[in-house]
Parts: C-alpha cells; structure tokens; sequence
C-alpha cells in the first residue's frame, strides 16, 4: 500500500465473574492483574473493536468517528509477509465477545504517519510515530456510538480516572478493562525535524493483543480517548507501558469528521451489566445507595453519564 501523507499532523471468565488472572505471566501486567471483563455490548465498550487482519494476528482499535478508528500503525504490518495488509483485508470487529459483535466492516483505506518505519528494531523512538487511523467502508460507528478525543494533558496533571480496555492475548475472545490504570509522566523527544513529539509511560495492564486499545477517560458524562497503548518495556523494572497521546493525532481525527464523543443511535441506554459489575467492585449494592452516598437522589432514568461517576469512584477507592 502507498503511504498517504495525512497533512496539518504534527505529529483485548464470564459476565459475573469478571476478573481475570493471566495463565502465565505476561509482559504488560504491571504487579497486581487488575483486568476486569466487561460487557462488550454496551457503551462505550462497544466502541472498541478488535483489528483482524486475514494474514493472522490480531490487535484493538477504537470508534472515533462513525467510519473512522484509531489503532497502532505495527498492527497493520506482516512481518512474515513484509507488507502491509492490504485495506480488504483488514477487519474491525467492534463490540466483539466470544464470536458475537456489535458490528463488523473492513477497511477502505488507512493512513500511517511518515515518521514509522516498519522495518525498524522496535524502539521507544519509532514508537512516537507507532499510530495509524482506519478508514472503514460502513458508518458501523451510528450503531456502536464512538468516543471522541481530547488531550487530557494540557495544563494538567495525570490525575484523571483512566481505563485502558482491549482484547488481551490470553483473553483475546472478550474485552478486559483496567479501570484507573496510573499514567506515570509525559515524556516529550525533540526531533530533527524541529517538532516536539510527546508519549506517555504507564501502569496499565496492556498485554500482546493490546497494541492500539484505547486509554480513556471521561469529562461531562462522556468518553475521550487520551491515548493509545503501542508497547511495553522490557528493559525497565518495574515493567511499564507506552502510549501515543491524542494531541498527536487529534487534528487528523477532526479533519477526518471525529472529535466529540456519540451514543449509539435509535436505542435506550444499555448499561445495566456494567453499572453491575461497578457496583460489584465498589462494594454497593445498588444505584440507589450509590447515588446517596453522593448525596445526590436516585433519578428517574440511570443514563450512560453513570459509567463515568462509577468509574471515578472506583479510582478515588
């Protein structure tokens, strides 16, 4: 496939019993395993896919638009083959659990930075340029909902609740989630080009399977994506992974009609199995005394801005 150059870039256990435990020790889980399942049918995991290629191999992607996902650029590449999957080839299978999806299409095109070099050693400098956006043939995103990307970073602090969630080598047939998984520091690299280039090293539970999965967090009620996880040290201890940050590709992402976060269309909010499984890890038993303990009242109808108060709660936990 001929690169397109992508112009004004700067730049993976059952329901109810949802923790996992890695069959052997992995690079990428990062001291305790604190991977939960999560239901894939629901928002906004349905809106993390697994990238299939039909040479083999699988990573994750994530929704950012209605026909447009973010993964990482290695993932599209057969070492075997020494090519480039081709665009038909490559599958995004959003929602995906145990051979059942939310919504399945292929590629029309994908677009890979100049900066990555596919034949290069791996390395914590290629990996600045380790991202590539999918262009699908379906607007599968109108039916799963999508996040939307925002730089968690600027001005800030690493404090936010993140969750890292993909389709993980020894879980790979249902989607695990590490829900406020720590973003350790920001490193910025300056390059010959002149342009400053920036990732982030961190404590998520991303395992093979994992490259491109979204680290997320939410502001207002609704997802953004602040990251995608590329890879994993293995020269370091303790173990830590690396993530390409939004404000990398951000500009691509709303050129290409991403940016802010959508619900699934034409359905009632379906959020019942996650808000249990939260409750669950919380210790509460119900929404009601959830919403008391924030001394706020029960409302009328739990919409999907619950995910991201549980999700908060668990961090602070």
């Amino acid at each position: 496939m001929n690169r397109l150059i992508l112009i004004l870039i700067v730049g993976f256990s059952t329901l109810f019993a949802p923790e996992l435990q890695a069959a052997e020790i992995l690079d990428g889980i990062k001291g305790r395993d604190d991977r939960l399942v999560m239901p894939s049918g629901e928002y906004p995991w349905r809106a993390v896919g697994r990238v299939n290629t039909e040479t083999g191999g699988h990573c994750t992607g994530v929704l950012v638009g209605p026909s447009l996902a973010v993964t990482a650029a290695h993932c599209l590449y057969d070492k075997r083959k020494m090519w480039y999957v081709p665009a038909p080839q490559v599958h995004f299978v959003a929602g995906f659990r145990n051979g059942k999806y939310a919504a399945h299409t292929t590629a029309k095109n994908y677009i890979i930075p100049n900066g990555y070099d596919e034949q290069a050693k791996p390395s914590r400098r290629m990996a600045f340029h380790d991202w590539a956006f999918i262009q699908l043939n379906e607007a599968i995103g109108y039916q799963t909902g999508w996040i939307g990307v925002r730089d968690a970073f600027q001005g800030k602090g690493l404090d936010e609740s993140f969750v890292q969630a993909g389709y993980s080598k020894d879980s790979k047939t249902v989607l695990s989630a590490h829900i406020g998984c720590p973003i350790l520091r920001r490193d910025v690299d300056q390059f010959a080009d002149g342009k400053k280039r920036a990732l982030l090293v961190h404590r998520c539970d991303a395992v093979p399977g994992d490259s491109g999965s979204p680290i997320f967090y939410y502001h207002e009620g609704k997802p953004y994506l602040a990251a995608i996880h590329v890879a994993t040290t293995k020269e370091l201890r303790p173990v830590q992974g690396i993530a390409v940050p939004v404000s990398t590709f951000e500009r691509g992402i709303v050129q290409l009609g991403g940016g802010e976060p959508a619900f699934p269309e034409g359905e009632e909010a379906q959020i019942s199995h996650t808000v249990e499984i939260l409750l669950r890890r919380l210790g509460i038993p119900d929404e009601s005394t959830f919403f008391a303990g924030q001394g706020l009242e029960t409302p009328d109808r739990v919409g999907y801005d619950i995910i991201g108060q549980l999700i908060s709660a668990m961090t602070k936990k």
